[in-house]
């Protein structure tokens, strides 16, 4: 639809709140004052799921020599180019990173390995942010 009528779509959170960048294997690398620990897609019984998601990322990143981000990133803006992330982060060497993403080239093959993944298990938001989110 967004092609049909010429809308672009801005992609929120494309590195699965740092799932995809291949710096997180356990729920015990993330900090107990970290956000993340009580978000839905890092609980015990969704981050085993969700790992398969990253380690697939982590294999074509291994195939393209990029990074797990910028396999996610590249994936993305494959997709379509109306398309455009905005993935967050504080240093300036993943801004760098993220950016160079733009010359990670995917084939076909790749591109179809990482679309035919599961979908993320857990939701976007916790609860709590459902509800300001939905006043």
């Amino acid at each position: 639809m967004l092609r049909e009528l010429g809308i672009g779509f801005v992609a929120y959170s494309p590195l699965g709140r740092g799932f995809l960048t291949g710096s997180i294997s356990s729920p015990a690398d993330l900090a107990d004052s970290d956000s993340r620990k009580g978000h839905p897609r890092f609980t015990p019984e969704a981050f085993a799921q969700n790992m398969r998601i990253a380690e697939e990322t982590k294999a074509v990143a291994a195939q393209v020599g990029a990074t797990p981000a910028q396999v996610a990133l590249a994936w993305l803006l494959a997709q379509d180019e109306g398309i455009v992330p905005i993935p967050g982060t504080r240093r300036v060497s993943r801004v760098e990173e993220n950016a160079a993403a733009d010359d990670v080239v995917l084939t076909p093959e790749q591109v179809q390995r990482l679309t035919n993944l599961p979908p993320a298990v857990g939701g976007h938001h916790t609860d709590e942010q459902m509800t300001m989110i939905e006043r």
